[in-house]
């Protein structure tokens, strides 16, 4: 903004200007005063037009229920009108009609309690006479509270309903009193007596259609039919403090008053509810934020633009940036390698992988995950000069951009290593990994962005085969190996979709009886084209990419189909076991997988042996301990495989729910001559059997091992010399062998 700008916003101005500004802001105020006094009227009386529609709409319904009401009590009194006629016809009527007529009428009226006869007031036959019995003989002329009405109805000739009355009986009941006249000489009427029929009042209410959930409230009046002087019949008697809406209904000798009013009471003088008050309040609200829009629509522009900017600077980053580190994304880098490489100067492309990262994310969750992302960016920039570049490219993999000769490259490269061997603070919680970087040299190993990062992650991947936290330069060698084992990836995909897998099994023996206590199914692969592939090639193959998951489900099939021949042929020679990956301990369906493939061929879950490797059960603490826990509870045996390659202690283990311990071959193979090969295996034998363990030991090729291992007190073995790993039909030989030894053992 210029001086002159300024100068023209900081001038009063005219007078003219502010005047009619002034107007501009007066008259929304006048349009609003005048607007809200018209609101108020029209509130008023659209008011006063909702609360008279509200009085007729209930005046109309309380008119019907009215006429429901007494169409229900002429219909439920009309029988005595037929007994009447026949009395004062005859003087009389028999039992058996009466009877019949009164079945009749509470059989078509559900809430009438009985009929009763009472010739000269007093009571001499009621239907049903169950439950009535009481009320023969009861003479209504000794009775001070019901007579006075039945003398009315006497007198004026009229039938009256009494009530509501509490019955003898028990009960809350309308009592309709017809009086009977019989025909004398000369025309004179001579009293007879009384009919008296007996219902339910609050049935008889409820089926005219008095209820609560009539969507408004009722109350009734008028006991003995004596409208608004009675007592209260039936709901709320404040109902009548304050009548809107009351209706007379007809009754035998008299009238009941009916009242209605809303629930909740009568709907107060509200201008807020009103329509038109609304409206004109709400045209008067919208005309004057109209003028005050016109007033900040300018700031609001520029503000819109500021954000506008904004928001496309923050689109840049996201593009260009990566949300957890703050890093370069692989785009940016990209661009920024690609500039690096037109100006000519040489330069030095890492490929860096974080080892047990993964470990990290499972185990602690995403966000510690995440923080451990953040804290290695953190050492990354330390160990970094100012020219060098950093970017995250995904996962748990970085690349790095460095400018310098071999020896300092090389020494960039340890110190990265080094910061990655310290322990991560994950909140709380220590964490320990390692890295793998690969390194591409540019030009000698790539002249474009694309064929470096693709060098540099080539090498990577070998620095991660050679055992990880380790560095490895390009070689194209590595290109060649790449090949292979992306040709022999093909191959084992092609492998199971084929079958072409099968099981071999070493048989595990009891060390001091020489008797069969199990076997160990060994996976081999049968290539059509190179004959027996060892597993060395293809196992760590298949645990990288993942095949091994559909791996071990083809080795679970075949195990159990296999114990399911021997079961059904000369009998299962012992339980069977088999390993278990790391990929296929974390999947959380391994456990029903096995359980159905157990159900599935019919076999006992004591037939089956699962051994896990010691470092497995080091990287995925909690989900072995979850799987190894389900499978012992089903009744499948656990066992460690290669004990003591890992870092675990016996006392750890102690804890842990397995049944065995293998002792890894590299401890057997030197026995028994070096002295710390035989204090490993007794220790591992003696706290193992101290712990409750029954102790395996691997890789017996020696009868001086075998000799020793015995001597130690190990429970079984397993190696070359007491058998190789076999197809199932050697291993039939091998078993009858192996029995005709026992017969004759050695000495």
């Amino acid at each position: 903004m210029t001086r002159n700008e300024r100068s023209s916003f900081d001038d009063p101005p005219p007078a003219p200007g502010k005047l009619r500004r002034t107007l501009y802001r007066l008259l929304p105020v006048g349009f609003a005063v005048i607007g809200i006094g018209l609101s108020v009227v029209l509130g008023h009386l659209d008011a006063r037009r909702a609360e008279s529609e509200q009085v007729a709409n209930l005046a109309a319904r309380l008119s019907g229920l009215r006429s429901a009401l007494e169409a229900q009590l002429r219909a439920s009194f009309a029988e005595a009108e037929g007994i009447a006629q026949l009395i004062s016809t005859d003087g009389s009527i028999s039992i058996d009609h009466f009877h019949g007529m009164a079945r009749d009428a509470l059989d078509s009226v559900p809430y009438m309690h009985h009929i009763a006869l009472a010739p000269a007031d007093v009571i001499r036959d009621v239907y049903p006479l169950q439950g009535n019995e009481q009320i023969i003989g009861l003479n209504y002329r000794r009775l001070p509270d019901q007579f006075p009405l039945l003398a009315v109805a006497r007198d004026s000739g009229q039938p009256v309903l009494a009530g509501p009355l509490q019955l003898y009986q028990g009960g809350r009941a309308l009592v309709y009193r017809r009086p009977v006249f019989i025909s004398a000489k000369r025309g004179v009427k001579l009293y007879w007596g009384n009919i008296s029929i007996v219902a339910d009042i609050d049935r008889l209410l409820l089926a005219a259609g008095l209820r609560p959930e009539t969507g408004f409230e009722l109350a009734v009046r008028g006991s003995d039919g004596k409208g608004a002087e009675g007592s209260l019949i039936w709901g709320d008697p404040q109902l009548f403090d304050d009548p809107q809406v009351t209706l007379d209904v007809e009754v035998p000798g008299g009238v009941w008053q009916l009242v209605a009013a809303p629930h909740g009471g009568w709907a107060q003088l509200n201008l807020f509810g009103s329509p038109l008050f609304l409206f004109a309040l709400t045209s008067t609200g919208l005309f004057s934020l109209f003028v005050a829009q016109l007033n900040r629509k300018q700031r609001q522009l520029e503000q819109r633009n500021r954000e506008l900017r904004q928001y496309q600077a923050q689109l840049e980053r996201l593009a260009h940036y990566d949300t957890i580190t703050g890093l370069p994304n692989r785009v940016l880098f990209q661009q920024q390698l690609g500039e690096a490489i037109g100006h000519g100067h040489g330069l030095a492309v890492l490929m860096l992988d974080i080892d047990g990262f993964k470990q990290v994310n499972d185990s602690l969750g995403h966000p510690m995950g995440d923080l451990l992302l953040q804290q290695a960016t953190a050492r990354f920039l330390q160990e970094l000069d100012s020219q060098d570049q950093v970017c995250r490219v995904g996962g748990d993999e970085f690349v790095f951009m460095l400018q310098g000769t071999q020896g300092q490259v090389n020494h960039q490269i340890r110190a990265l290593l080094r910061s990655l061997q310290r322990p991560f603070d994950l909140n709380g919680n220590a964490a320990l990994v390692t890295g793998s970087i690969g390194l591409a040299w540019c030009p000698q190993h790539g002249e474009d962005p694309d064929s470096l990062l693709r060098h540099a992650d080539t090498a990577m991947y070998a620095a991660k085969e050679s055992g990880r936290d380790a560095w490895r330069p390009y070689h194209p060698d590595m290109t060649a190996r790449l090949q292979q084992r992306l040709e022999l990836e093909r191959n084992l995909r092609r492998a199971l979709e084929h079958n072409e897998f099968e099981l071999w099994y070493q048989p595990k023996v009891d060390l001091f009886s020489g008797r069969l206590e199990g076997i160990e199914a060994l996976l081999r692969w049968r290539d059509p084209e190179h004959g027996l592939v060892s597993p060395g090639e293809f196992i760590p193959l298949a645990e990288r990419t993942g095949l091994i998951i559909p791996l071990g489900e083809r080795v679970l099939e075949l195990a159990c189909a296999q114990l399911a021949a021997w079961r059904d042929g000369e009998g299962v020679p012992g339980p069977l076991a088999i390993n278990v990956a790391a990929l296929q301990i974390e999947r959380s369906d391994y456990v029903t997988s096995l359980a159905s493939a157990l159900e599935r061929h019919g076999l006992a879950a004591s037939l089956l042996e699962v051994e896990i490797t010691e470092s497995l059960l080091m990287e995925s603490q909690q989900q072995a301990c979850a799987v190894l826990a389900q499978l012992r509870a089903m009744g499948v045996a656990t066992a460690v495989d290669d004990f003591g390659t890992g870092y675990s202690s016996l006392a750890y283990l102690r804890a842990l729910p397995i049944d065995h311990l293998k002792i890894d071959r590299a401890f057997i193979k030197d026995l028994p001559g070096d002295d710390d090969a035989i204090a490993v295996a007794r220790a591992i034998i003696d706290l193992g059997h101290a712990l409750g363990f029954r102790i395996t030991g691997e890789g017996i090729e020696t009868q001086e091992q075998y000799d020793f291992l015995r001597n130690a007190g190990c429970d079984q073995g397993q190696g070359f010399l007491l058998g190789r790993p076999m197809p199932a039909q050697a291993l039939q030989r091998w078993l009858r062998e192996n029995q005709e030894r026992q017969r004759h053992p050695l000495r």
